[in-house]
């Protein structure tokens, strides 16, 4: 009986601890010649696709959670890139981008992305991890962390630009800040505001 209780007590203890984040795990790789993409996928929207914008950015979204401004984003990237030529200029820029409260506003939820044709200006925020042009040989890691502390937006994505690039070992760790007490995410929300 004793070990009955110990074991119930336990399970209530964890079952009813408060979550602190919510953490969304997924992958990505692209190969661009002419600002093209050669080839590329991931576990992105619509089985992975790389939009190309007007801008000349290509995105693959990723539905994060519903927007909540009492929240943020903590996210992590990693990637290798190498130059598919490395004889040739290889121009390549990568970000790191989240959709807006004004396109979260719109109510379309995890249904759709800002896809290109939308205003960009107003419904995606970039962040830029990498920017570089030269000739490059060998394959480079990037390791990126970035913070949102204004709000948990509902879509990230990994933008690239550019031309002889090959992204291969994507990974995107999205994650919430859901507590929002005086020792965890609301404590740092209050000291970035």
């Amino acid at each position: 009986m004793k070990k009955t209780v110990i074991f119930l007590a336990l399970g209530l203890l964890l079952f009813s601890a408060p979550a602190t984040s919510q953490e969304i795990i997924d992958d990505f790789f692209i190969t661009v010649g002419s600002g093209i993409v050669i080839e590329g996928g991931g576990s992105g929207y619509a089985g992975g696709e790389w939009y190309v914008y007007p801008s000349n950015w290509i995105n693959q979204w990723f539905y994060d959670h519903p927007f909540d401004e009492t929240r943020g984003k903590i996210i992590h990237i990693e990637f290798d890139w190498s130059a598919m030529d490395p004889l040739c200029t290889t121009d390549i820029t990568v970000a790191v981008n989240w959709s807006t409260p004004e396109y979260s506003a719109l109510g379309l939820g995890d249904t759709e992305p800002p896809l290109p044709g939308c205003d960009e200006e107003l419904y995606i925020i970039r962040e830029t991890i990498i920017d570089l042009c030269g000739v490059y040989a060998g394959t480079e890691h990037v390791i990126y962390d970035f913070t949102i502390y204004d709000y948990n937006p509902e879509w990230v994505s990994i933008d690239v630009m550019g031309c002889n690039f090959e992204i291969i070992n994507g990974v995107i760790v999205h994650e919430c800040a859901v507590a929002n007490d005086a020792h965890t995410w609301g404590a740092i929300k209050a000291l970035n505001k």
